[in-house]
């Protein structure tokens, strides 16, 4: 029986799932019956219909009246006032007609208070979000833990994050056969909507920086979302992050300090075999093409959680390890999005 869903927050997540979800089934994968942001319905048709990054969609994009038409399908639009977004005050109400199952928010913003409430007063079943918001139920990076979900104790739902899904996997399969016992991760990401264009204000003053003029070092969450997931990593990784001027596609750069010896053959060995079956379309082993390096823009709109650059797998003294794993950080994030939904 497909899922009647709701959707917060049509920014790049948002739309990307909703884009997603019609793209990978005819007439949609899942039934969204509403979607629900602070734009005019005709600015939302319009972003839906045309993205800078990954061109038109694969289906028709229409408005009428209060109906987004998508691939010939009516999903009510629902404007709303995010300064007003807490269902305390009764805003909410609106979506009880809807009998969602699953209510995915992808704003950002919201409080555990607020999901909680949300399920209370009857606006959805579940509630699933893209960020790790504290007190959550559960966090789930599917192909690793999703087996874990409980339908009768966990109501609020994690996706983690775009950057904890490409890291998981790997620190999984590391850490279960071979065990780390320090490891520091560096992600490479593409600039974000919360960046400047232009030097000016930010609460994280180097994010204030005009995002197409440098490479700018900030704090990254990724080791609570490998954390969350894979508790036994507690107090071993540390990570930070560098924003560059690219659109899609990031990296990340793990050197890790192993619990005992081993090779690079039983490494390529090992993720090859979780590449083929275990993991089998959530990391892949990239060896190029006809002998060349790719570069990050040859990964976008694949669907991987992970991509390993094998080229650049190394095995120092037995002990030390460091890998680069590539993702588009969109895309495939939005497909494990929709696939955590396939479970809920």
């Amino acid at each position: 029986m497909s899922l009647n869903i709701g959707i917060v927050g049509l920014g790049r997540i948002g739309r990307g799932v909703l884009r997603g979800n019609f793209a990978q089934e005819k007439g949609g994968r899942f039934d969204i019956r509403v979607v629900c942001d602070v734009m005019a319905i005709d600015h939302v048709a319009y972003l839906l219909a045309n993205d800078s990054t990954y061109g038109r969609p694969p289906f028709n994009v229409d408005c009428d009246g209060d109906d987004l038409i998508i691939d010939g399908k009516r999903v009510r639009y629902q404007k709303v006032d995010r300064r007003r977004s807490s269902p305390d005050d009764g805003s909410w109400e609106v979506l009880r007609q809807f009998d969602l199952d699953v209510l995915f928010d992808a704003t950002g913003t919201a409080t555990i208070h607020d999901f909680r409430s949300l399920i209370t007063q009857e606006v959805a079943k579940k509630i699933l979000c893209t960020w790790n918001v504290s007190g959550c139920d559960i966090s789930v990076v599917f192909g690793v833990n999703h087996s874990a979900y409980d339908p009768l104790h966990h109501d609020v739902i994690s996706a983690s994050t775009c950057t904890g899904n490409a890291l998981v996997p790997i620190c999984h399969v590391l850490d279960k056969h071979i065990g780390i016992n320090f490891a520091r991760a560096i992600t490479i990401h593409p600039q974000l909507s919360d960046q400047r264009v232009l030097d000016g204000y930010h609460a994280s003053s180097q994010l204030g920086r005009g995002c197409a003029s440098s490479i700018i070092p900030t704090s990254t969450n990724v080791g609570k979302s490998t954390t969350l997931v894979l508790p036994r990593l507690e107090g071993k990784l540390d990570a930070m992050s560098y924003r560059v001027p690219t659109a899609i596609v990031s990296v990340i750069d793990l050197t890790a300090t192993l619990s005992r010896k081993t090779s690079l053959e039983e490494c390529v060995e090992l993720f090859e075999d979780y590449a083929n079956k275990q993991l089998a379309g959530i990391i892949h082993c990239d060896y190029g093409a006809w002998g060349h390096q790719k570069a990050s823009i040859d990964y976008m709109e694949t669907q991987y959680s992970s991509i390993l650059l094998m080229h650049h797998l190394t095995v120092s003294q037995g002990h030390h390890l460091g890998l680069s794993l590539m993702h588009d950080n969109e895309h495939a994030y939005c497909c494990r999005v929709l696939d955590v939904l396939g479970i809920l």
